[in-house]
């Protein structure tokens, strides 16, 4: 089955990082933060990817190359000229004809069960399923309002405190059937949640949204972006080793049991790291040095090296932005 993967994005919100790096490579627990997607999309049988690119795009195709390493075939668009979440897909449309595919923000950290998400979406007949979640704080997001058969009535953009009509939030997932190009204009700057769904939704289609219990993060800012290391390195629990391969922990260095390590790291004895960090690869916490929940790593040195004390940041090259 084939996927499509929104990374044309400029990620503005993550400026200073994204001046660094696009924001599909922005690293989350040291892998870069789509690989995470591409990952779960291969885990439940999308095995087929196409990303849109634009902002530094060629990094983005360096890093993941034909995504052989992730277990999927990966394509790439470019868009000289940004086209939107939905436009960028109908650009894709010919890819996409004969079956059911998803669509999948690049920047979003889920676990969510894909395989539930694509039943539930055949089950209901729907041209469109968006995977929601419920939150406490819907002011952020674009809200999603359904009736009792989980069948979309309408939505709200980011509704003011209080004003929300529903706690339910698109999750930056869809389910979606090549038909849906019909009600996309070609070549044009079109998006799916503030155009698409809502005339889907006026028209009559079959919109469905599944509530999904899954964990969900959309790193689109930097405090969503150390919230959310603090959420999978302490709340989730980790499949991966804390210590990366070759690297030298000194006697005497603390380490705190929830923190995460990469590879190729040298730590020295009088070093501190503490509550829910992570060390990217390469980095040398020198003497005297303490980290506490805080992101640490580098975009291109080889070999990045840490003697401050770092708390609730994130540290990257040369710019250290605290988190309040």
């Amino acid at each position: 089955m084939k996927a499509f993967i929104l990374a044309a994005g400029r990620g503005t919100r993550l400026h200073p990082l994204t001046n660094l790096i696009p924001k599909p490579l922005i690293p989350v627990l040291n892998r870069p933060v789509m690989g995470h997607m591409l990952d779960l999309c291969r885990d439940h049988g999308f095995c087929e990817a196409m990303a849109n690119l634009h902002y530094k795009g060629e990094m983005i195709e360096r890093a993941f190359d034909d995504g052989r390493h992730y277990g999927v075939n990966l394509r790439y668009s470019y868009e000289t000229q940004l086209l939107g979440t939905a436009g960028g897909v109908r650009r894709q449309a010919d890819f996409f004809q004969g079956g059911t595919f998803i669509v999948a923000s690049a920047d979003v950290v889920t676990d969510l069960d894909l395989t539930e998400l694509l039943a539930f979406h055949r089950s209901h007949g729907a041209l469109a399923t968006i995977a929601t979640k419920v939150v406490s704080d819907p002011s952020r997001f674009g809200v999603v309002v359904c009736d009792s058969n989980s069948r979309v009535r309408s939505f709200q953009e980011k509704p003011a405190p209080g004003t929300a009509r529903s706690n339910l939030v698109n999750m930056g997932i869809y389910i979606l059937e090549p038909e849906i190009f019909d009600y996309i204009p070609a070549e044009v700057e079109f998006d799916f949640g503030s155009q698409l769904f809502p005339l889907l939704v006026a028209k009559g289609a079959p919109v469905f949204a599944m509530q999904a219990k899954a964990y969900w993060s959309d790193i689109g800012t930097l405090s969503q972006y150390l919230h959310t290391h603090w959420d999978l390195l302490s709340q989730l629990g980790m499949q991966q080793p804390r210590i990366g391969r070759h690297t030298v922990v000194e006697p005497g260095a603390s380490i705190s049991p929830t923190a995460l390590i990469g590879d190729h790291c040298y730590i020295h004895a009088s070093a501190v790291i503490e509550g829910n960090s992570c060390i990217g690869d390469g980095t040398i916490l020198d003497h005297g040095a303490r980290v506490l929940d805080s992101v640490v790593w580098s975009a291109e040195a080889l070999r990045f090296s840490v003697a401050e004390t770092v708390v609730r940041s994130v540290r990257a090259d040369d710019c250290c932005i605290a988190i309040s």
